[in-house]
């Protein structure tokens, strides 16, 4: 808080020389004399006596460097009280976190939507992807988490929590290493044709579900898995070790090092966005408000 050439003066006094403040300040001897000289004239007052030895403080220089010790040390304590009310009035909110669905993805989205905000604060809760085990993950919002980031589109999974869509994700196809489509940038549906092509169960995943009727009326030619109900790290394993293809996100790209993520020549996406319980609690259907009012300012400021 307190100014830039009162910490300088200060450190100039206590090491006695304008060089050793400039070295612990990162600066150049000559922009510390500068800094001094301006606070002199500023002041009306003679603050060193400058020697080749150094420099030492005069008397009105000993009576200004008491009392800037003071305002550096009020200022400190200042600020340390301030970042403590700051913390008491924020609101912690508990997003759930796994390898797949990585939590961050919400805080950096809302730091980028409200850079300045300090009204919320956010605790990383981590879980497994473990198919067997997600809907009791996503039962258990609004008692052990307050939101679940990522792409949620299980009719089951709405049955237990409510959605907030916002963004759309490209589906894409991921491609064991060895395979050969692995060195195309792009796949073609007719690419597909005779490849074994893993995807979530049919009758649970809407768009998923939507997607999967078109590509079955069109190209019966590709040779669609059962990959269970849901994924998880097992998924991309079997692929990778079967040598087949997956249906996947361009978000999980990278999840598996042995497979290659590619675009495809479609226009399928399925929807990004938040978990929460049916009745969220007071802090989390006001950060729901924040976050879609946000939303909408960022969706009206021209590019």
């Amino acid at each position: 808080m307190y100014s830039r050439e009162l910490r300088t003066f200060l450190l100039a006094a206590e090491k006695g020389s304008f060089t050793r403040a400039a070295e612990a300040l990162f600066l150049t001897p000559a922009a510390v004399m500068k800094q001094m000289n301006q606070l002199e004239t500023r002041l009306g007052l003679t603050l060193f006596i400058r020697t080749s030895q150094g420099a030492s403080l005069t008397e009105a220089g000993r009576i200004i460097y008491e009392a800037a010790r003071r305002i550096a040390a009020e200022s400190e304590e200042a600020v340390l009280a301030a970042r403590a009310a700051e913390a008491r009035s924020a609101q912690t909110l508990r997003v759930g976190s796994s390898f797949l669905n990585p939590g961050q993805r919400l805080i950096d989205l809302w730091h980028r939507l409200a850079p300045e905000d300090r009204t919320y604060r956010f605790r990383l809760v981590p879980y497994d992807d473990d198919r067997r085990q997600i809907l009791s993950v996503v039962a258990s919002l609004g008692s052990r988490v307050d939101f679940l980031a990522g792409v949620f589109d299980s009719q089951r999974m709405a049955e237990l929590a409510d959605f907030l869509e916002l963004r759309r994700c490209p589906l894409c196809i991921a491609v064991p290493r060895s395979h050969p489509l692995a060195r195309k940038r792009r796949l073609a549906l007719a690419d597909l044709h005779g490849q074994h092509l893993f995807v979530v169960r049919s009758g649970d995943a809407r768009t998923i579900d939507r997607v999967m009727t078109v590509l079955k009326m069109t190209h019966p030619q590709i040779l669609f898995q059962d990959a269970g109900w849901f994924y998880d790290m097992d998924t991309f394993n079997t692929c990778e070790m079967t040598g087949s293809l997956l249906l996947t996100l361009d978000i999980w790209a990278g999840v598996h090092p042995s497979l290659v993520t590619l675009p495809v020549e479609w226009p399928y996406t399925v929807p990004w966005g938040l978990l929460y319980a049916k009745h969220p609690s007071p802090e989390a259907a006001r950060f729901l408000d924040a976050l879609r009012e946000k939303q909408d300012e960022a969706a009206r400021t021209p590019l």
